[in-house]
This record gives structure tokens, C-alpha cells and sequence, in this order.
């Protein structure tokens, strides 16, 4: 079973329920089983809003929804919203853009989400990696993670392409999780990002979850990636399912 718990609505349809039935079908062709839908904290967007995810999959029963949330845009009423979603069992996790945002993981300004994210027992996902990589530094996720040790935190990225440094810096926060999705968009870097996994997955192999940031990155191959590495089975079937199941709390 493949849960791929980081996806994202595809661009290119005219429409949510057109964008639904693409990203169904190739779930179907790709062999996922199960699916996390990440929306984005605009209000427009072309992979979803809060808004457009919300009861976009009601009738999946294959597919989950996860909030994307922005301190800078009617923070307060979105946080209302989101609370109301959360208490009807709409998502099943909060995202946060950091880096994308001028946000940093460890702001006094998130704590309202953290509260909530405790309050009905989802984790918080967020963006890291790449251009403005600060924002979401390992240190700050420490910090972010010691300051709240009740809050799942799922790490989207890893840190790209500094995933040892990311690992090795959180290996002893045990509320962090790594998301893989993005690790094996370029083939040029999957033998290193793959050596890197082959070390730090065994040492920790429930905090290790599979994404593939469909919508924006190729599903398949990222699935053959992680099926193309060398550690154990168990740790691999934990890889692309059991641990989004309990991280997620999504039955299987």
C-alpha cells in the first residue's frame, strides 16, 4: 500500500472538480492508494485554496485534506475558518509556508496555530528548502519543536538539498517528521539523496513519510525512488505507509 502524503491539486484544468478528476486518475495509474491534499494559504490559487479543498474530496474516502495558512493574510478570520473545518474533521493537518512567505517556524506570531494543530491532534506541515531555506533552518525547527513538544511537525522537503544537515541537526527531536516529497525531482541528485536516506532511515525509521508534491513533481518517479533503496523492507513499508497513517491518523 502507498499512501503519498504530499500532494497538491495540478495545474492546467479549468476547474477544482476537473483538477479532482486528473489527480484521481493518476493515483489510479501511479498505484497510490491513498492521497494528502495540501492547499495553499492564498486564497486564490491554482492548486486550492483553504476554501476549495475543504469538501472537495468528501465523497473519497481514499483522499485527505491539509489547510495551507499564512500569518499574513486575515489571519484571524482564517483561523477561524480553520477551526471550524478542523472541528467538522475536514483536515487532517495545517501547512505552513515558510520561506515562501517571510515567515520563520519558531515566530511567536504561529502560536495560534500550534494551539489549534494540539487542540484537534494534527500535525503541522511546512515548507523548507531551497531559496529562503532561513526560514525553516533546522535550528529554528528545534527551537519551534522544543518550544512545543505537543505539536507533530512534518519537515515538506527536508531541507532540499541539505538533507543530512536537516536529519543530523533533528535526529533527536522526536516530534519532527521528514516529508520526502521534492527529494527525487532531479535525477542528477537521486544518487546522493539516496545514500543520504540509506543512512538516517534505519536510524530512525518512524519519523520517515512519503510525498511526492504531485502537482508539481513526477509521482511515479518518486515512488520508484523509494522502492529503488537499499534499506529494509519493514522500513520501507513503513516509509510509503504506515508512518502518514499514524501521523495522519488516516485509516488504511
Amino acid at each position: 500500500m502507498i499512501i503519498d502524503a504530499h500532494m497538491h491539486l495540478p495545474s492546467g484544468e479549468p476547474d477544482p472538480e476537473s483538477k479532482k478528476r486528473r489527480m484521481l486518475s493518476d493515483m489510479r495509474a501511479n498505484g497510490v492508494d491513498i492521497g494528502i491534499v495540501i492547499s495553499d494559504s492564498e486564497l486564490e490559487s491554482a492548486i486550492g485554496s483553504m476554501d476549495d479543498c475543504a469538501e472537495l474530496f468528501s465523497d473519497c474516502p481514499n483522499v485527505f485534506a491539509a489547510a495551507g495558512i499564512s500569518p499574513y493574510i486575515n489571519f484571524e478570520k482564517q483561523l477561524e475558518k480553520l477551526r471550524n473545518y478542523l472541528a467538522r474533521g475536514l483536515f487532517v493537518g495545517i501547512k505552513l509556508y515558510c520561506g515562501h512567505e517571510p515567515v520563520y517556524i519558531d515566530d511567536g506570531s504561529l502560536k495560534p496555530v500550534f494551539e489549534l494543530a494540539v487542540e484537534f491532534d494534527v500535525p503541522v506541515l511546512f515548507h523548507s528548502g531551497w531559496d529562503n531555506a532561513q526560514y525553516a533552518a533546522p535550528e529554528r525547527v528545534k527551537a519551534a519543536a522544543e518550544k512545543n513538544p505537543d505539536v507533530r511537525f512534518v519537515c515538506c522537503h527536508c531541507w532540499y538539498p541539505e538533507l543530512a544537515l536537516c536529519f543530523e541537526a533533528l535526529k533527536y527531536c522526536a516530534n519532527v517528521y521528514f516529508d520526502l516529497s521534492s527529494v527525487a525531482d532531479d535525477p542528477e541528485k537521486s544518487p546522493s539523496m539516496a545514500a543520504v536516506l540509506e543512512r538516517y532511515i534505519p536510524e530512525m525509521p518512524e519519523r520517515f513519510i512519503f510525498g511526492s508534491d504531485y502537482g508539481c513533481c513526477d509521482q511515479r518517479r518518486h515512488i520508484e525512488f523509494i522502492g529503488s533503496l537499499d534499506i529494509p523492507p519493514n522500513h520501507k513499508q513503513a516509509v510509503l505507509c504506515g508512518n502518514a497513517a499514524r501521523i495522519y491518523k488516516v485509516s488504511i
